[in-house]
């Protein structure tokens, strides 16, 4: 395989794994939307509505990479499936869900006359992996 075939193909398997964005949701549904107003604050919202849930988009955190926008696309997504007109976007936050540490020696042992002396080397490594979350509060219409 060529080099510039490689570079696709790694930047493919990227692409696809950094896409694995899940939602939680907790509230009720209605009948699907066609389309949803964004919002950064309750106070931009100028029509009359009703809270019908709340939602969070959440992705791997992969190094170097801003998901924002992928979260915020997945959060529409969600509010048009369960009928909602408008997201409230909430905070943008990233969190720790595992750590884990790898530890590898090695012992040498050297004999001196009726002597043995040993020595201890090792190294840790330690990998750390991070969510980006998104919030969002789905909004219902109650104006005609």
């Amino acid at each position: 395989m060529g080099f510039v075939a490689r570079v696709v193909a790694i930047a493919l398997g990227v692409g696809l794994w950094a896409g694995c964005v899940s939602v939680d949701y907790v509230g009720k549904s209605y009948p699907p939307t066609s389309s949803v107003d964004l919002y950064m604050s309750a106070a931009d919202v100028k029509r009359p509505y009703e809270v019908i849930g709340d939602a969070r988009a959440q992705v791997e955190a992969l190094p170097f990479s801003s998901p924002a926008e992928q979260l915020q696309t997945r959060l529409v997504q969600e509010a048009q499936s369960r009928g909602a007109n408008g997201v409230i976007l909430g905070s943008l936050s990233s969190r720790q869900v595992s750590s884990t540490s790898t530890t590898t020696g090695q012992a040498t042992s050297k004999k001196k006359g009726d002597k043995k002396n040993t020595q201890y080397t090792d190294v840790t490594t330690t990998n750390v992996e991070e969510m980006t979350e998104l919030h969002g509060t789905l909004i219902r219409y109650t104006d005609p």
